[in-house]
């Protein structure tokens, strides 16, 4: 079982930005802040992938579409997307 507080709890908005931040640097985008738009900082289809298989990974299927990224890719926004879809 993993000891991941997220795993216990629902993560909060801000968790979420925070994760989406630290997961698009990983990925080499030039991301700093929750107003910051993942395709404007260096983002395409192949990052997409692989932010989206990352959020499945950590937070579980389906928390974030190829819809939903490219309808709103603000950080603020897919943490947003994220969230929503783990409450449904």
């Amino acid at each position: 079982m993993s000891n991941n507080a997220q795993s216990t709890r629902p993560a909060t908005q801000e968790e979420l930005e925070q994760w989406v931040v630290t997961t698009c640097r990983e990925l080499g985008l030039t991301v700093e802040k929750a107003d910051d738009d993942f395709f404007e900082a260096g983002g395409n289809s192949l990052t997409a992938i692989r932010l989206i298989s990352q959020a499945d990974e950590t937070f579980g299927e389906d928390v974030l579409t190829p819809d939903d990224l490219f309808a709103r890719s603000a950080v603020r926004d897919i943490a947003a997307s994220i969230l929503q879809n783990t409450q449904e």
